[in-house]
């Protein structure tokens, strides 16, 4: 044998061998249509290389699942306990002191949640009687003050009449308030505030919802800190420092 056929039996060992039979694949989009509605359809092809008769794989998408369905959007609040139905206990007032103490805390607290929630500030008797999750309490009037002290003896209610059928929630404290207010203040560029403006000419800020009187002890606090000026302090008038 030559040299020259020695050079090309080399070469042809050399050469990688193709793997004829590995499949491929191929994806297309069609649309398949009825009388009702269309139905995109996503069509995949799986070849093979030596045979074009092979078997195709069809993923039908419905409508359904290729919409963006948002979170529905949450209109009340529950307890982490459930329901009446899930936790019938919790809605009997115990008859133990020690029981009892503890019972209202944990309603407490989630009164602080749900008031929060609902952008309530000041909880009447008859609202709580009537409001759910409350009204299922067996004793609801009852409950509604044992709820209320558990949450004046934290420092985040206050009683705003000697009935105890007002009660003020706290569950944001004031001094967060004014923080929110003096940053609205910077931000909006609005630096002159009293209390009436505040209620009447931003009603969509939420601290325009607050007690009048908790809205001159903020514009109070800003003064106190330094943030603004008293303009007429009997009328809750300030102005904002930059």
């Amino acid at each position: 044998m030559g040299t020259k056929e020695r050079q090309r039996e080399k070469k042809k060992t050399e050469e990688p061998v193709k793997d004829k039979t590995e499949p491929s694949v191929a994806v297309e989009q069609t649309t398949a249509s009825d009388d009702s509605a269309q139905i995109p359809e996503i069509v995949v092809k799986v070849e093979d290389g030596t045979n074009a008769t092979d078997t195709i794989e069809t993923a039908v998408v419905e409508p359904e699942q290729m919409m963006d369905t948002g979170a529905a959007a949450v209109t009340e609040i529950v307890p982490r306990w459930g329901n009446i139905g899930e936790a019938e206990w919790m809605y009997n007032i115990p008859t133990r002191s020690q029981d009892m103490v503890l019972w209202a805390e944990e309603w407490g607290d989630f009164l602080l949640e749900w008031a929060e929630f609902e952008k309530i500030h000041v909880l009447s008797v008859s609202a709580f009687i009537s409001k759910p999750p409350f009204k299922d309490i067996l004793g609801k009037v009852k409950a509604f003050r044992s709820i209320g002290n558990s949450l004046v003896g934290k420092d985040v209610a206050a009683w705003l009449d000697r009935n105890r059928e007002q009660l003020r929630v706290y569950w944001r404290p004031l001094g967060e308030w004014a923080d929110l207010v003096y940053r609205w203040a910077l931000d909006t560029g609005i630096l002159r505030l009293d209390v009436k403006s505040l209620v009447i000419q931003e009603a969509e800020q939420d601290f325009s919802r607050l007690p009048e009187e908790d809205i001159h002890r903020i514009m109070a606090l800003l003064v106190e800190r330094g943030f603004a000026e008293w303009v007429d302090k009997k009328a809750g008038a300030v102005v904002v420092k930059v």
